[in-house]
């Protein structure tokens, strides 16, 4: 996505950093918060690119050579960690300081990394991040955080960036993009409490690892009901099939997402517009709290991204689950 739609996307963080870059006041380290799909990435390349760009005014030109090698990820005073779907190690972080202590290898004489998203990363990795923040190699390294949920990074961290606020989509030029993407209706509500961009929401919607966890939480929840342990056994043994790490956790995580999000909208007694969602909803509303379950998942959730043992954290999930039926 080039500077123009972004401009419009979002206009208070473009604005920011325009007046950043024509004032040359940049910060060494900035915060990019927002929902997902709320083009963090796009802009923080952009950022890079014009931080390079020899033809720069004030923003990058984005097609001379510095801006293409940006964008494709092959120059080499710039390092992107991408943690979407990993942890984030303290090696990863090493090797960021390692290598910006050394003069830049590229003609711009500029240096920067960014991790997305940062909340990813390991607590020992955010200890070695800190620490870097502190001592920044000079003025010509730059660290941009991306974050859906920054509460989850240490305040110290938070504190150390300036942050960037982006925010959600326009709602009625969302509603007129998904209007005429006919998606499912279950679907897109589950969606876009946590998706924002229009496109990426049809994306995941068609994935498959977003439609198998749809698929396996609604057997869960039919198999609990039925029969606590038979929905017991179910959840040990079909969410995680794989002997990847990786796509283990990015399973568990889409399930329990959906799975905090269905509980809320029990909670508030929402029409699914699916008839056996709805029949989900009226059996699970009289047999949990809804509010303790959508905790319980969500303080789940956020302990996928460290080195938690999975089989555990979902024995775990089983314990404390019985103790919140009503």
């Amino acid at each position: 996505m080039g500077k123009s739609e972004l401009s419009v996307r979002q206009p208070i963080a473009f604005a920011i950093l325009t007046k950043a870059f024509e004032s040359k006041h940049l910060s060494h380290a900035y915060l990019f918060s927002g929902k997902r799909g709320s083009k963090q990435r796009d802009l923080a390349i952009l950022f890079a690119q014009t931080l390079v760009c020899p033809n720069a005014n004030p923003w990058a030109c984005e097609e001379c050579e510095s801006c293409q090698r940006v964008l494709h990820g092959n120059y080499a005073d710039m390092i992107l960690i991408d943690g979407s779907d990993r942890t984030i190690k303290k090696e990863e972080i090493l090797k960021i300081q390692d290598q910006f202590s050394k003069t830049a290898l590229e003609g711009a004489g500029k240096k920067i990394y960014i991790l997305d998203p940062a909340e990813n990363a390991t607590t020992e990795a955010l200890n070695s991040l800190l620490k870097f923040l502190e001592e920044p190699s000079g003025n010509d390294t730059h660290a941009i955080l991306i974050s859906e949920q920054p509460e989850r990074l240490l305040e110290t961290i938070v504190s150390r960036c300036q942050n960037i606020p982006f925010t959600t989509s326009m709602k009625d030029l969302l509603e007129e993009k998904l209007a005429v993407m006919e998606l499912d209706p279950f679907d897109e509500r589950m969606l876009r409490q946590f998706v924002n961009d229009p496109e990426e929401i049809k994306e995941v919607s068609e994935s498959d690892d977003y439609q198998s966890a749809v698929s396996l939480f609604g057997q869960f929840i039919d198999e609990y009901l039925a029969q606590t342990f038979a929905g017991e056994l179910f959840f040990q043994s079909q969410v995680l099939r794989g002997k990847d790490p990786a796509s283990n956790r990015k399973a568990l995580a889409y399930f329990l997402r959906i799975g905090m999000l269905f509980f809320k909208d029990v909670k508030y007694n929402v029409d699914f517009k699916n008839e056996a969602w709805n029949r989900r909803k009226e059996a699970v509303s009289r047999r949990f709290d809804c509010v303790k379950v959508f905790m319980l998942f969500n303080e789940s959730e956020s302990k996928i991204s460290g080195n938690a043992n999975l089989g555990l954290l979902i024995d775990s999930i089983l314990y404390q689950l019985k103790e919140v039926t009503v």
